[in-house]
């Protein structure tokens, strides 16, 4: 089964890339590259959805970092 591992910044896609197989390999990578996607394309979230059916089978949100007192 394939899958849509989808970064967005608000409600605006910032990068999209397509999983061939594995839902738990598709997770880690989406885990993994949030924080990249932050750094690079200002990524806030991230969601992995099912090709097939389109529902959503994972998400992620980038937490804000806690501010210096």
């Amino acid at each position: 089964m394939a899958y849509k591992i989808t970064f967005r910044r608000g409600k605006r896609e910032s990068f999209t890339k397509l999983w061939p197989c594995d839902l738990e390999a598709a997770t880690a990578y989406a885990l993994a590259q949030l924080p990249i996607q932050k750094r690079e394309n200002g990524a806030t979230s991230v969601s992995v959805i099912c090709e097939r059916t389109g529902e959503v089978v994972f998400s992620s949100t980038e937490q804000p970092e806690p501010a210096s007192a």
